[in-house]
Order: C-alpha cells, then structure tokens, then sequence
C-alpha cells in the first residue's frame, strides 16, 4: 500500500527526484493543412504522440527531469518515435525494441488526428499494440528511492503482460514510499469491457496517490457500484492523497482529506475553471495538464496554483496543432497566465 496518501507527505515527497511514466508513445499524423478532414487529405504533419508520451514531453518541457518506461515496435516507426522522445528530452534508458522472436509483429500506436474545434476525427490504430509487451523484466530495475513520482496511463493497464508489468512496478513504488500518479486515460477499445476497465481500474487506484481524471472516466470507475463518477470520485478520496476530477468546459474540482488522515473526516472539496482560448482541436489537454501540475509541484508551487498551472498548460495545448510539439514550456505558461484570465468553476 502507499505510505504517502497524507497529502502534505504526498506533496512534499513529489518535490523530490524524477519522473517515470508508464504507458504508450506513438506516431501522430495530422492531416494538413489545418482544418483538414482525412478523408480529403493529400498530406500530413508528423509528431509524437501517445498520453504516456506526452505526458514525459510536457515534463522535460517544463525542466524536469523525466524517463518512459515503454515498448517500442522494432520498425521505422518504432525509431522515429525514440528520436522523437529523445529530441524533447525524455529519458529512453527503459525504452525497449520489441525484437524478440514472437514480438516482432508488433507494431507501435498510430493515431491518425484531424485538427478541427468541433468535428475532429480521431482514428487510433492499436491492433498488436508495442507498448502491451511491457513485462516485468521491463520494469524490475527501476529505482523508485529517489523519484518524485511514478505515472501509470491506464490503458498500460487494459491487457497482460503490461497489466502484470505496472501492478509490479507501482508495488515497488509503494514499497519505495515513490508516489504513484494515476491517469484513468480511459479508451473504450483498449480494454475487453467497460466492466473489465471498471474492476482493473479500482484495484489499481488502491495502489495510488493521486488519481485524474475526467468526468466521463470517472463514471467508468464507478461502473457497478452503483454510484455517480462525482460520488466515486469523492469518496475516493478517503483512500487516496488526492482526486483531480476534471469537467472540461466547467473545470476541475479537487478532493482530498486533511493533514489528519482518516476515511471519516470530511471531502476537502476546491473547485477551478478554466482558461477559455479559441480551440484549434479537442485533443492533448489532459496530457498537457498532468505535465503542468506535476511539474509545478515538483518546483513547491502550492496545491491550489499547480492546478490552476495545469489549467493553463491545456488552455495552451488545445489552442496549438500538433500534441507533444504543442506542450509548453514555463515561460509560455507564465506568459499566457498573465494576460489570460481563469474563469470561475462553471463559468462557461
């Protein structure tokens, strides 16, 4: 089990080390120019993409430093996705090729984005996914003393043996008292069910410290229990440092318990809203976020102002093409802070 869920401890452990982050990292092809559908393109921009990618990207971005922990298909695609890593800075020492005999058919994530406001199409090809074949040799040599966090993208979660690899490696972490992140990063065609991401998902969030997510992942969470995602959500947070529940258009609320830990003292509930910018597409926010307010925790920055940080960082991102070319860097956020305005929570 954790040993950080008191949110001070949690807080200030976060101030310490690197990141790890689990989970996918892909090609992304944009249709051009802007504003493109697919179906008429004749050209397209290329880019990393895949949240656990970006996730590392937003982070390295904003100075941290940061590793993935991923399976890469043994093709071009494969390499391009390491070079691209690599160029944004992001630890690849626990980055494999998948050139085992019975993984070379692997192939790794490719999305296929249509940037648009509206109506844009996404078509996310994961048939025989690189980035499932993560095991647990992947993940034994981690060194999770001395880390800030572990990041764990749920879809790492929706087959074995990558299953098998995160509960293994967040284990460690609990052991090594390193703060585990959860980012529910819900696919509906990732997993066998939504009852199977439901069941999967509650195990592992007793394994964690902060858990984010939106609000439609959160009614996935609580498929079965006969509870809202809000209720989930809420209640959640007597088991864990603290809930990000995020509402897009309306903002974000916070749960968490005092400093005196206990499941029967009441929620801390906060609410934020949002930045409102004119959206060049619907895609990249949440990754851009995570990256923001982990990275301005890491810096001391107080609860209250990281999230509001991570706020800006996906106000940013979805006003931009691309995904990890879009994550900021702190004098962007800090710029666009000061001549933007934070609606009120609901305030839409």
């Amino acid at each position: 089990m954790p040993t950080v869920k008191h949110l001070d401890a949690l807080l200030a452990r976060v101030q310490k080390g690197s990141f790890f982050a689990i989970g996918r990292a892909g090609l992304d092809l944009y249709p051009e120019p802007i504003g493109t559908k697919t179906k008429d393109a004749t050209s397209f921009n290329a880019d990393l993409g895949g949240s656990a990618g970006n996730i590392a990207v937003a982070l390295s971005r904003l100075g941290k430093d940061v590793s993935l922990v991923s399976v890469l298909s043994a093709d071009s695609v494969g390499a391009f996705t390491k070079t691209r890593l690599e160029h944004y800075g992001v630890g690849t020492d626990y980055v494999r090729f998948a050139d085992k005999g019975h993984e070379r058919l692997a192939r790794n994530s490719l999305a296929v984005a249509e940037t648009r406001p509206d109506d844009a199409e996404v078509v996310i090809y994961r048939n025989g996914a690189a980035d499932l074949l993560l095991c647990t040799e992947d993940v034994v040599s981690l060194d999770f003393k001395g880390a800030s966090a572990l990041i764990v993208t749920g879809t790492a979660l929706s087959a074995n043996p990558s299953r098998e690899a995160v509960f293994a490696a967040a284990s460690q972490a609990n052991t090594d008292g390193c703060p585990v992140v959860f980012d529910v990063d819900y696919r509906r065609d990732a997993w066998q069910s939504v009852e199977d991401a439901a069941c999967v998902g509650r195990k592992f969030t007793s394994m964690s410290d902060i858990v984010i997510g939106n609000d439609d992942e959160f009614d996935v969470l609580a498929t079965g229990t006969n509870q809202t995602g809000l209720a989930y959500a809420t209640e959640l947070a007597g088991d864990v440092g603290l809930v990000l529940y995020k509402q897009g258009a309306v903002g974000c609320q916070a749960f968490h318990i005092g400093k005196q830990k206990h499941k029967d003292m009441p929620v801390t509930v906060s609410k934020y809203g949002i930045f409102n910018v004119s959206i060049f597409k619907p895609f990249g926010a949440g990754d851009s976020f995570m990256g923001a307010f982990l990275a301005a925790l890491h810096t001391g920055v107080p609860l209250d102002d990281a999230i509001v940080r991570g706020s800006a960082a996906a106000a940013i991102v979805v006003s931009r093409p691309g995904c990890a070319s879009a994550m900021p860097d702190k004098d962007t956020i800090d710029t666009f802070m000061a001549q933007t305005t934070v609606s009120a929570y609901g305030a839409t």
